[in-house]
């Protein structure tokens, strides 16, 4: 008589003991309990009398992909094989777990990129893109046929190239006053401005008299952030604030180079708004110049503590005195600050700076916006992205959400898109057409929201009941919506021009690269479905289009990761038309 299962009653009667090699039947693998492997039917399939199926293993001709055994899976989820096209029945579609790092990642990497119940690496803390693991390499060689391997594409710092290095200690000169001006004048009417008005007429007057005049106040009561505060005001303007047809960058990272010095000897000065800035203006600046998430990361904590510190995550109380234009821009320090935290979080997994019991969330008012900024609205539009970001990344990718049972994962789904809906329905057209400089306000956010539709249904994949039914051409099913919406993310990506989105590129390569894994992911779970040459060609577009985006002049570091994209983007279309090739021979030898 086979073993007693808890909570089964034994039947008393014997049955035939055919031993067949154990691997658990597709009941026992979802239900995480021990399978006896007797055929017909299991102990457990025979008491609850239901088909004793093993789908997982159907060509025993085939070489099975085994996950290696430090691979144990948290949460393991059904084989995923929902074509019933006989051309497609030769691709194997193994399913991983679709919550927790895989064991070969090393540390700092954050969420997990699962795909119809295929988990196939994870997002790199270092720079928010694909790195696959070693799971995922075995699947994509199942249906590729062609070795894979992506250690090239292995996250690291990219440091600066030996000729822009700077020896010794002595910093760069404060610019003319004139240039200062002058540049200060255009960044008040540029996009970027108007998107994150990290600097204020009032307030940077004093920071002026406090760097070039000694003349100290409460504002910029400190020389030393005062210069960190110049210097890397220069580093940010000289990339994302400049005239887009300019043929050089001026000695950005010179004057981030001391931007960063001062900030760290800024510290003896207590925290100033100054510095506070300079954390902020260095942050943009590596993400514009670098896509370098541990950079952004590490700078991103500092200015979170001085934050706090001068109380920018509390609305101010007052509406007038000397203190209150001072008072008012630490609160937008504070909304810029908690908008790049919560898109850190939501591109990586990695925990947020901002503690949102310790914020007031008061969204501001006309008031709190900078009277130069020609759009205001957008600073706004904004905030209220990032709050719906918040929520996405609290209901589906913190540690506990991670947990969640497939019924509440799938109500969460839902309130997230609805909430997501609602934001879009109040978000203003910004251009008049697309050549106009504004319409990099509407790219960015169309990207945005495609973006998060992805973030929120891609992780359908985690639903352990829907493992089995798992089907991206299914009109209106989440993991549909996850593949029309990464196909967005490229479309819009097409149609604007390189000149307008140059200087923005690698804000949003991320989204860029994950969208493109998606669909690729999407072809080699249905390469012969006639969705699959259309998204062949968009990932040739998409991949010509990013290279279109390097200038002569552009940054070494800039140059370096949009190369390291490129490639990694054509490696996977690349392996999609050898996934696309193995299915056609499949079917013509049928």
């Amino acid at each position: 008589m086979s073993p007693a299962i808890p909570g089964v009653p034994s039947s008393g009667k014997s049955r035939p003991r055919c031993r067949r090699r154990v691997y658990a039947c597709d009941t026992c693998y979802r239900k995480k309990i021990k399978c006896d492997g007797v055929l017909p039917k299991c102990d457990w399939c025979h008491h609850h009398s239901i088909a004793c199926t093993y789908t997982r293993n159907r060509d025993p001709s085939r070489p099975r992909m085994r996950r290696p055994p430090q691979l144990r899976p948290s949460t393991p989820a059904a084989d995923t094989n929902t074509s019933t096209d006989q051309e497609t029945r030769d691709i194997p579609r193994k399913a991983y777990p679709a919550t927790g790092p895989q064991a070969v990642a090393p540390h700092g990497f954050g969420n997990s990129i699962c795909f119809a119940g295929q988990s196939l690496g994870n997002i790199s803390g270092f720079d928010g893109l694909p790195v696959f693991s070693s799971s995922g390499i075995q699947w994509i060689k199942a249906c590729t046929g062609e070795d894979v391997s992506f250690e090239w594409y292995r996250p690291g710092i990219l440091s600066t190239p030996a000729n822009r290095r700077h020896n010794g200690n002595q910093l760069a000169s404060l610019p003319e006053i004139r240039t200062l001006r002058r540049r200060f004048e255009r960044h008040q009417k540029s996009i970027f401005h108007q998107l994150f008005p990290v600097v204020n007429a009032e307030c940077f007057e004093y920071t002026i008299r406090a760097a070039y005049s000694h003349e100290l106040s409460e504002v910029s009561p400190g020389v030393t952030s005062a210069k960190a505060c110049i210097f890397g005001f220069m580093a940010l303007t000289s990339f994302l604030s400049g005239d887009p047809h300019e043929n050089a960058i001026i000695d950005a990272d010179t004057y981030a180079r001391d931007s960063h010095k001062l900030c760290s000897e800024a510290i003896d000065e207590s925290a100033t708004l100054d510095t506070l800035q300079a954390f902020l203006m260095l942050c943009f600046c590596s993400q514009a110049v670098s896509g370098d998430i541990l950079k952004m990361e590490l700078l991103l904590c500092s200015a979170a503590r001085y934050i706090f510190h001068l109380r920018g995550n509390i609305s101010p109380a007052s509406t007038n005195g000397d203190l209150f234009p001072a008072q008012t821009h630490v609160r937008n320090l504070f909304w810029i600050g908690f908008v790049l935290d919560k898109l850190i979080c939501l591109r990586t997994g990695l925990q947020p700076h901002f503690d949102i019991t310790s914020c007031d969330l008061t969204l501001p008012d006309t008031h709190g916006l900078t009277p130069s900024q020609q759009n205001p609205i957008a600073f706004h539009t904004l905030i209220r992205l990032c709050l719906v970001q918040f929520e996405i990344y609290r209901g589906l990718y913190c540690m506990s959400a991670l947990q969640q049972e497939d019924a509440e994962l799938l109500a969460t789904i839902r309130r997230l898109d609805t909430a997501l809906e609602e934001w879009r329905s109040t978000v203003p057209v910004f251009s008049t057409g697309p050549n106009c400089e504004t319409a990099i306000l509407d790219f960015l956010f169309t990207i945005q929201y495609h973006y998060c539709m992805v973030a929120i249904h891609q992780t359908s994949s985690r639903c352990v009941a829907w493992a089995l039914n798992q089907d991206t051409r299914a009109a209106g099913s989440s993991l549909a919506i996850s593949i029309s919406s990464s196909r967005s993310v490229l479309h819009n990506f097409l149609k604007m021009k390189p000149h307008l989105q140059g200087h923005y590129l690698t804000f949003y390569l991320p989204e860029l690269t994950v969208s493109t894994t998606h669909i690729f992911s999407n072809i080699l779970m249905n390469p012969l479905d006639y969705h699959s040459k259309a998204d062949l060609d968009l990932m040739r577009r998409s991949l010509r289009h990013v290279g279109d985006h390097i200038w002569q002049q552009a940054p070494a570091l800039f140059i370096t990761q949009i190369r390291r994209v490129e490639k990694f983007m054509g490696d996977l279309q690349r392996l999609a038309e050898c996934a696309f090739q193995k299915a056609s021979r499949g079917r013509h030898q049928l």
